[in-house]
């Protein structure tokens, strides 16, 4: 630092004097003083805030138009569709894969609940349904069953071939219905019939604790629920 005379405006020495060298007044020098370290810390943090405010305000800014227009925008954007989408499709195939079963095995588990049906419209009505009622006694009534106590089945169905299943009665006390799916061949008698297992027109009594009458059922309410009471009937 570089003192200058106030009078004649000379410069001397970097230390200061009681008197010019050019003019011989006399000055007063103010003394000098160290920096105060608590102003000193506060203009450092006021700068601080200073960057931090200017730096938030460019990020802050709009991004500019010309971004939609370069190559590497829309190859990004082409790289993540592709990953969507095979995300979507992979998705979507197992669900697929996991859903489609083997028509033979649809017809197995179609003759088994038939058979089922029928032995519970048989508990309730004493017989099972007459050659002219066919299967469809066992979701709609049929005339003269006032014991009927069904629906048995939600509705009746062909079988995975779009063949209707084969249904006859008994032909004498304590025989089984014939009941079966004529198969891919849709011809009855051949190799490829499937037939229910025998033991499934017998489903017991304990299904009868919770069995609802038709009139009680609702739309989305299982057939089959507990109750506290079994209700048996002979």
């Amino acid at each position: 630092m570089r003192f200058r005379c106030p009078y004649c405006k000379e410069e001397f020495g970097s230390e200061p004097a009681p008197k010019c060298p050019g003019c011989g007044k006399v000055m007063l020098v103010p003394s000098l003083r160290e920096p105060n370290p608590r102003v000193a810390r506060r203009r450092k943090i006021e700068n601080i805030w200073r960057e931090c405010e200017r730096r938030k305000a460019e990020l802050q800014v709009a991004l500019s138009p010309k971004l939609w227009r370069t190559p590497k925008f829309y190859v990004g954007v082409i790289f993540l569709l592709a990953i969507v989408g095979a995300a979507v499709f992979r998705a979507t195939d197992s669900a697929v894969t996991r859903r489609v079963e083997p028509p033979h095995l649809v017809a197995m588990r179609h003759v088994d609940v038939l058979a089922e049906a029928l032995g519970r419209y048989r508990f309730h009505v004493g017989v099972y349904p007459a050659t002219d009622q066919g299967l469809a006694a066992l979701a709609r009534r049929p005339a003269g069953a006032p014991e009927w106590d069904g629906p048995y089945i939600n509705q009746l169905r062909a079988d995975p071939w779009g063949t209707p299943f084969v249904y006859e009665p008994p032909s004498a006390d304590g025989d089984l219905p014939t009941l079966l799916s004529c198969g891919p061949d849709r011809v009855r008698g051949t190799a490829d019939d499937i037939a229910p297992d025998p033991a499934r027109f017998d489903p017991g009594t304990d299904w009868t604790n919770g069995w609802l009458s038709a009139e009680d059922r609702l739309p989305g309410v299982r057939v089959l629920r507990t109750l506290p009471e079994p209700r048996l009937r002979p």
